[in-house]
């Protein structure tokens, strides 16, 4: 029996989260309709189809979280909640027309690149397809991280992580334990405490906490941004420009993020009076070292009578709860991790197989992750990574992907006037990029704050931040150099073509 031919897309998007409707969006908008999302999951939205937790929230303002090419004036949040949030993400599928497109419950289980056919073959809902171009929109925030920690298979109750939290579970009345005390933990936490008989959070490293500037957006302001758009563009820009304004302390001098940590330590004592529970809450470390986020409840909620702040280290987990380093054991109804995700060693990076056959995981064997401008990757032709390393602006990652969603389209664009079947970014390109990239954050607070976080590679190479500003990122995405690239063609390049690539070196 002869297989069946596989299907083939000009361009293949794995992940249906802001970046890979993003980019399906944008081609669709520029005509082109050759194209198919795959994504996992029963249902589109990335981190916020995942993230369901009591009391999820962006923690970066509505008016930049959301597309510039499809501006919300409906937002009812200055900072959304998880709904609302899903919400625009499947209003902008309905109004663009790419829903026809997408492949839900297609896990990509394979996506490997053949050098002969000058072609991606992809594996996906156990279906055959082949791509001239992936789109790589999988997200860092895209699998859990769960400790590896002794007993834990010896639980008896309920143990789950905050991205994939047990809505079944009723929490009300039991002895409840979080691990982890990061950006979803301090969201969720306040939510379940009231109605916990006990909460004990085991924490490793405190995190700074500001307060939380969130309100209404009452009904009078959307009426302006909905009958006068540019008023709404006007406040994203002043509010990206306010983002903006942390960068010299974050990147260049540290010592200029100092009012930010006062705000901090106010907060903090503020709203804890007692001195050893302060204490345990205090940061050892440079404002910004590690994500800071925003509450006003947080604290009051590590304050209750119900609640205990854990920071011996967790030995091993029994039968019923927790036992720390010191002997002490915590009993425990139900376990929640808030441990974050696994950013340099997800399992998606073990299916994507360049040129050579090795894959995106052995190629950034020990978390040491490297791409050239955040998106293209040599021995992977014709792949772009959206929000790939050293690709974050200390703003909305929706600027971040904007900015890599018109250097791919450009990409396509060229390779299709030029008739290129392949481009592959140079070594010498991405080495020059990450030596740049090195020496602009060396002396920024991620790398010599005095923390440990999941900014830094296991070397503790910085593979998370742009070293500098969103203009400065997006005049760099504006459009592919060519001459950083390997190019194969389908035929003999035009004189015109040829010339350009030489002018362009």
């Amino acid at each position: 029996m002869t297989k069946p031919t596989p299907t083939h897309v000009h361009t293949a998007i794995i992940g249906a989260g802001f970046g890979g409707i993003g980019a399906a969006m944008r081609l669709k908008d520029s005509g082109d309709n050759d194209f198919l999302v795959f994504e996992r999951a029963s249902d589109i939205g990335g981190t916020w189809q995942a993230n369901t937790y009591p009391g999820a929230q962006c923690d970066i303002p509505s008016v930049l979280y959301s597309y510039s090419f499809a501006p919300n004036p409906d937002w009812t949040r200055l900072y959304p909640l998880q709904r609302e949030l899903k919400a625009y993400i499947e209003r902008c599928v309905d109004d663009s027309g790419i829903r026809s497109r997408i492949r839900l419950g297609h896990d990509v289980t394979d996506a490997s690149w053949d050098d002969l056919a000058q072609v991606w073959q992809i594996i996906a809902g156990g279906q055959h397809f082949t791509a001239t171009v992936v789109v790589l929109a999988t997200g860092p925030f895209s699998e859990p991280s769960i400790p590896n920690l002794p007993g834990l298979e010896d639980f008896s109750g309920p143990a789950f992580h905050s991205a994939g939290w047990r809505h079944d579970v009723d929490l009300r009345g039991k002895a409840v334990g979080v691990i982890g005390t990061g950006a979803s933990a301090v969201q969720f936490i306040p939510r379940i405490q009231p109605d916990a008989a006990e909460l004990v959070v085991f924490q490793r490293t405190p995190t700074w906490i500001l307060p939380h500037p969130d309100r209404p957006v009452g009904p009078a302001v959307r009426s302006v941004f909905r009958t006068a758009p540019l008023v709404q563009r006007a406040a994203r820009s002043a509010v990206s420009l306010v983002q903006e304004a942390m960068v010299p302390g974050l990147v260049h001098l540290p010592a200029l993020l100092q009012p930010m940590a006062a705000v901090g330590t106010w907060h903090l004592r503020r709203q804890v009076r007692d001195e050893n529970l302060r204490e345990k809450l205090t940061p050892r470390y440079a404002f910004g070292c590690k994500r800071p986020t925003f509450s006003n409840t947080y604290y009051p909620a590590l304050a209750a009578d119900n609640t205990v702040v854990e920071t011996t280290a967790i030995r091993r987990v029994t039968r019923d709860g927790i036992e720390t380093a010191d002997g002490h054991h915590h009993r425990l109804d139900a376990i929640v991790f808030g441990t974050g995700f696994k950013l340099a060693h997800n399992e998606g990076f073990t299916r994507i197989h360049g040129r050579d056959g090795r894959s995106l995981a052995e190629v950034w064997a020990g978390g040491e992750m490297k791409a050239h401008l955040g998106t293209v990757i040599p021995g992977f032709p014709n792949l772009f990574m959206i929000l790939g390393p050293n690709s974050v602006v200390y703003t909305s990652q929706i600027v971040t992907i904007e900015a890599q969603l018109d250097f791919v389209l450009d990409a396509i664009a060229q390779m299709q006037r030029r008739q290129i079947r392949s481009i592959e970014v140079s070594n010498d390109t991405l080495d020059n990029f990450v030596a740049h990239v090195d020496r602009r954050l060396a002396h920024s607070v991620w790398n010599s704050g005095g923390c440990h976080s999941y900014y830094l590679s296991p070397s503790g190479r910085n593979f998370t931040f742009w070293p500098g500003f969103v203009f400065t990122f997006r005049r760099q995405m504006r459009r592919i150099r060519l001459a950083e690239f390997d190019i194969r063609y389908a035929t003999v390049p035009p004189e015109s073509a040829h010339a350009e690539l030489l002018v362009g070196r």
